[in-house]
């Protein structure tokens, strides 16, 4: 298929990139720049309607992979409005030009796990689980997501939603927490003073691997079922001490850890998510383990 991904230049995108074309597809891509090493690509900004169907006008795809979007949960906080208009408006701009314009087109809307919230719950959330976002960014996802999922319906549109837990990889932005500490880790091991800067270490979440995560999204275009849901998870909690200690021993180095009010937050109790219908109906399963994804990431750092 002719694929349009939009935010090809960021953290998933360049996966999202490199895993359709190695499964044989035709990618162009969409980001606030036109300048993607490895594909043609096209300036888009989501919050301009125009422009978002002027895109589509040019490229006319086949499919459409959205991950253009505002990823940083903090932001949702410090700068609500932006975020507000370009992951939920941004994709209602999309779903409309679609709409109007390549209503044949699959289309696979990434939203977030963030959709369901914090909340513990006594058993992996299926996609049937209702929206309980607590921070602003899920607000976001939530609202998009719910909005493709009705706009699909209403129109009988091949759109289908992807809702991804926390991932993880080489590539990713020292803005995150296992990048940052693959980071600080790197510089000790060149001579920094042997000291990390960390938030709550006994935090729990949902890791996986970026490229196990892009793989899901190339097969649920492939063999998503239309106006549907998917989770994409691990299966696994992993503390953030587990990838503390993880990346420590992967850089021969024993720091000590200060406490960064910055970067603390309060524990919370994060559900899992259960990821039967995505195997069912597309065999993904992820393959890649911990240690190695953080190896990767702490590689990519390294001259």
């Amino acid at each position: 298929m002719k694929t349009l991904v939009t935010g090809c230049n960021g953290f998933v995108g360049r996966h999202a990139v490199r895993a359709l074309q190695q499964a044989g597809h035709e990618v162009i891509g969409a980001d606030l720049t036109a300048d993607h090493p490895d594909i043609p690509s096209h300036a888009i900004d989501l919050r301009d309607s125009d422009t978002v169907a002027h895109v589509l006008q040019q490229v006319r795809p086949d499919a459409v992979l959205h991950l253009g979007g505002i990823a940083f949960v903090p932001l949702g906080w410090s700068q609500p409005q932006n975020v507000f208009a370009v992951n939920t408006l941004g994709t209602l701009n999309l779903l409309a030009a679609l709409h109007q314009q390549l209503p044949a087109a699959r289309a696979l809307i990434v939203t977030s796990a963030e959709v369901y919230g914090s909340h513990p719950a006594p058993a992996p959330l299926t996609e049937s689980a209702p929206y309980a976002p607590d921070n602003l960014y899920g607000v976001t996802k939530a609202a998009a997501d719910q909005a493709a999922l009705l706009y699909a319906a209403r129109h009988n549109l091949h759109i289908l939603v992807a809702r991804p837990s926390n991932h993880f990889g080489p590539g990713q932005s020292r803005d995150f927490v296992s990048a940052s500490f693959a980071a600080q880790l790197a510089a000790i091991a060149n001579g920094a003073q042997p000291v990390m800067r960390v938030g709550n270490l006994d935090q729990a979440r949902d890791f996986t691997d970026v490229r196990d995560v892009v793989r899901a999204y190339t097969l649920l275009l492939e063999k998503g079922r239309a106006q549907t849901a998917y989770n994409i998870a691990s299966g696994r909690m992993t503390t953030i001490r587990q990838i503390l200690d993880t990346l420590s021993n992967i850089a021969d180095v024993q720091p000590s850890v200060t406490i960064d009010p910055d970067r603390y937050r309060p524990t919370d109790q994060r559900p899992t998510y259960d990821t039967t219908r995505i195997r069912e109906h597309t065999g993904w399963q992820p393959a890649i383990p911990l240690d190695q994804t953080l190896r990767d990431l702490y590689t990519s750092l390294t001259p």
